[in-house]
This record gives structure tokens, sequence and C-alpha cells, in this order.
């Protein structure tokens, strides 16, 4: 079960990553700048996939 578990959420690191692209993503949806809401989520992931990469 630890295994399923940690294969479905990763560590605390992907966690973190995948909350704060959302967060992000909120934040600007929320802000005068919406319209580039649809493109910072995938920004925010490629760049997150790209330091989890590294680490």
């Amino acid at each position: 079960m630890q295994g399923f578990i940690k294969t479905l959420f990763g560590d605390k690191r992907t966690l973190a990553v995948t909350a704060l692209s959302i967060l992000v993503a909120l934040a600007v949806l929320h802000s005068p700048a919406s319209l580039a809401a649809g493109l910072v989520l995938p920004l925010c992931l490629l760049a997150g996939a790209a330091y989890l990469a590294r680490h």
C-alpha cells in the first residue's frame, strides 16, 4: 500500500510543485491579466517538471 500511495502522489516536492503551480494559476486568473491564465499553468508545470528532474 505504501508503494501505491507514493506512486499516486509522489513525494513532498511533487505535491509542493503541483500546489504552487495551481496557486500561481489562480492568482493570475484573479488578476487583470486573466487572459494569460491558460498559458501560466502549463508553463508552471513545465518549469516544475524541470525542477523535479534535477532533484
